[in-house]
């Protein structure tokens, strides 16, 4: 009886994970198959894009859409913005988010739990785009690079993150640092920070991600197209393309229709993260898992 027991249960296990892996089959393939439409779309030759028989293999292999996106003048200038951009906000981030993070994690300081209080209230409640843009304005920063840095400079989520990432760290090992003299700093530095690889990865993926794949607020702030971000210039090609160019870009061919244009230009801004991810890939489940189990 017990031996039946146990395979009636093995075979509803068995049962219940080839579903669940059935399920997570058709939810990848829900998130990849109109990837690959697109990079199909983009490498297609003209006649085949209006004959419409691209589907998840290129037809007529054409290149002229990468070579009108990539050679592009307006292009090259957003790419290379972008990536100061992001790569100035992540770094910013990261030490705000640190020197925030830590002294929270810490039980000894006075009116934490007051101060934990007052950075998650904007976590649910904002001012809205109409006081932001005004807030901005007042502060001189419109058409001002600036303004798509310090106004998102924290993420509340990941500052606990971070946090809980902190705080699980063994006390005793501060204590011994303190013994030998070590002040706050010190022990952030040289203790905290090399302990905390996985959560500062993550959380680094986490603000490089989010500025790069942002443009509400370049569309909002920026008028000087100097300052036009890749994913800004998307948003325009996607956007103003027109049947017969594709007005947008400055060194386009006219013979590459607007739809493979785009999806070369889909491919364009996406590749940047795709490259860097696979780096940090490694941290990113740990450090989503520790700092989310602590409280």
């Amino acid at each position: 009886m017990v031996s039946k027991g146990k395979g009636v249960r093995g075979r509803a296990y068995l049962g219940s994970e080839i579903v669940f892996n059935v399920i997570l089959t058709l939810f990848v393939l829900l998130c990849i198959v109109p990837v690959i439409h697109v990079i199909a779309l983009s490498l297609s030759g003209r006649n085949a894009v209006l004959a419409g028989t691209v589907s998840l293999w290129p037809k007529e292999l054409d290149l002229n859409a990468y070579r009108s996106v990539v050679f592009d003048a307006s292009m090259q200038r957003a790419m290379i913005f972008s990536i100061i951009l992001t790569l100035v906000y992540t770094v910013l981030s990261m030490i705000c988010s640190i020197l925030l993070a830590y002294p929270l994690s810490r039980g000894y300081l006075p009116g934490r739990k007051l101060f934990m209080v007052l950075i998650l209230i904007p976590m649910y409640f904002t001012g809205g785009t109409i006081p932001n843009y005004l807030w901005i304005k007042d502060l001189h920063l419109i058409d001002n690079p600036w303004s798509l840095v310090l106004p998102i400079l924290t993420s509340t989520y990941n500052i606990i993150i971070m946090r809980n990432f902190f705080t699980s760290i063994s006390p005793s090992l501060e204590e011994s640092a303190r013994l030998d003299g070590c002040n706050d700093f010190q022990i952030l530095f040289r203790i905290i920070l090399p302990l905390s690889t996985a959560s500062l990865a993550t959380v680094a993926l986490f603000y490089a991600v989010a500025r790069w794949n942002s443009y509400a607020d370049v569309r909002y702030y920026i008028n000087n197209q100097a300052y036009f971000t890749l994913q800004m210039k998307l948003y325009q090609v996607v956007f103003n393309a027109t049947d017969t160019s594709v007005a947008m870009l400055e060194g386009g061919a006219n013979e590459v229709l607007p739809d493979t244009i785009r999806s070369a230009a889909i491919v364009f801004s996406t590749v940047p993260i795709l490259i860097v991810y696979p780096f940090l890939q490694k941290y990113f489940v740990q450090g989503v898992m520790i700092g989310a189990v602590k409280e």
